[in-house]
């Protein structure tokens, strides 16, 4: 028998949407079969109808913080991969960091890689660190490289984690060369760290520990610095750059300047940046606190407008959980709360609501989603899309389906969100990964077999 038939659904498929039948055999897209066609139903080990409802591919988040291992406290591969299941996604890519230790060396991949495969319900590729401590290791870096990460990430600011330590300006370009040599991506946190001390000091000196004092400490102009810094590198030594969670409406001007120009560079902006601004942040306190930080009204609108003329690349959450008590400390001195956001299980729905809103059409949406994520991987000739060949991980998307967040349909570790009680316009019914339905009707199905490490054919293994 074959494994699983998604029938009448509406398809996404090489860019366009087709009412069709999915078939599914051995955890592939065997055929997609056009609705009118009669298929016999007893042929299947399990049929979904997916009648009224989109069946889009499998949402790829590119930026998660697990925290796993050594910080399952915050989050772990377990719960926070059931989260991003029930929020339609398929495969993360998890940050070298908050996991303890942080992924910096091949020994510590290879743990991490051996700890985490049991614990996914869902595909997953691992990010590699350089620090100030690595970015000098030759061998190392190309160890990791080896043994399968996506890519590299490193900061221009301080992380907020003690064993990933930024790299100078001047250590940027060597990390450079060296992800350039080893056909690395490299990722960045660009913030300018000289210039968040400048405003901080002043801040500290007045004794300032209001939610403002947050906003000033980390100005766009910090940002716009250290990617224009960035940039003028990537002309020196023509790596691959991937520019995470820009808020500036500048900076992916910018980027997308050199882009043209014909440098590989991309942007990923996340959805909290493009569905709050700065005043829900001083109004809701540090359960929005996040770095870079919330922007103004305007330069979310502005963010809105780099999303409609093609500039943006990728959306990914920069899912990055905490307990909440470690929010709540900074209730009366907004330094002491963690900076993350938890957006794994619903950032992409309601980007996707508040997108289509404005006039979006759903297939300009997806491909930030799925299909340019895959492209920029090297995973684009297995996953990204819906064709016959392809890994069978869909997203099963009912629209003109009302409900709203709360802490009881929240599956992260800590049932807290920025989204808790807002009204959804549309629903995930179902998840497929490899064929198999882990998620459906909001209901967890066991797994019959382990996702995947993505690195194992990633393009850039």
């Amino acid at each position: 028998m074959k494994q699983l038939m998604i029938k009448n659904g509406t398809v996404y498929t090489d860019g366009t949407f087709k009412r069709a039948h999915v078939i599914v055999h051995k955890g592939l897209v065997e055929q997609i079969i056009l609705s009118k066609t009669e298929v016999d139903e007893s042929n299947f080990l399990k049929v979904v109808d997916a009648s009224d409802s989109y069946v889009l591919p499998g949402f790829i988040d590119s930026h998660v913080h697990f925290n796993d291992p050594g910080r399952e406290e915050w989050e772990g591969f377990y719960s926070g991969s059931r989260a991003a299941a029930a929020g339609g996604t398929t495969t993360v890519f998890d940050m070298p960091l908050n996991s303890s230790p942080s992924v910096t060396n091949t020994h510590i991949l290879e743990m991490k890689k051996k700890h985490v495969s049991s614990r996914s319900w869902i595909h997953y590729g691992l990010w590699g660190g350089i620090t100030a401590a690595n970015v000098g290791d030759e061998e190392e870096l190309k160890g990791m490289k080896e043994a399968g990460v996506i890519g590299f990430k490193a900061f221009l600011s301080d992380s907020g984690i003690g064993d990933f330590e930024k790299i100078s300006k001047d250590q940027l370009k060597e990390a450079m060369i060296k992800a350039k040599k080893l056909d690395a991506i490299l990722a960045l946190h660009a913030e300018d760290q000289d210039l968040i001390e400048h405003y901080t000091a002043q801040l500290l000196l007045d004794k300032r520990t209001d939610r403002q004092a947050f906003l000033n400490s980390r100005p766009p102009s910090a940002e716009l610095a250290a990617i224009t810094d960035a940039l003028k590198k990537v002309e020196q030594t023509k790596v691959s750059v991937h520019f995470v969670h820009v808020s500036s409406p500048l900076a992916i001007e910018l980027i997308n300047q050199y882009k043209e120009n014909g440098f590989d560079v991309s942007v990923e902006v996340c959805p909290h940046y493009l569905l709050f601004d700065e005043q829900d942040f001083l109004n809701v306190g540090p359960l929005l606190k996040c770095a870079p930080p919330l922007r103004s009204r305007d330069m979310v609108e502005e963010l809105w407008k780099c999303v409609e003329r093609g500039w943006v690349d990728i959306i990914g959450t920069d899912h990055s959980p905490c307990p909440i008590q470690m929010k709540s400390e900074g209730d009366q001195n907004i330094w002491k709360a963690w900076g993350g956001i938890q957006g794994i299980q619903f950032g992409f729905q309601f980007f996707l609501q508040e997108a289509m809103k404005r006039g979006f059409s759903i297939e300009k949406l997806i491909p930030l989603l799925t299909s340019n994520v895959a492209k920029r991987f090297g995973l684009s000739e297995k996953k990204g899309d819906i064709q016959a060949g392809y890994d069978a991980d869909l997203t099963i998307v009912k629209m003109n389906r009302q409900w709203s967040v709360n802490k009881s349909n929240t599956y992260t570790r800590h049932p807290y969100s920025p989204y808790e009680k807002l009204e959804a316009t549309s629903k995930i019914m179902a998840t497929v990964v490899s064929g198999d339905v882990i998620y459906e009707n909001d209901q967890f199905i066991e797994r019959t077999k382990e996702p995947m490490d993505v690195s194992a054919f990633s393009g850039f293994s």
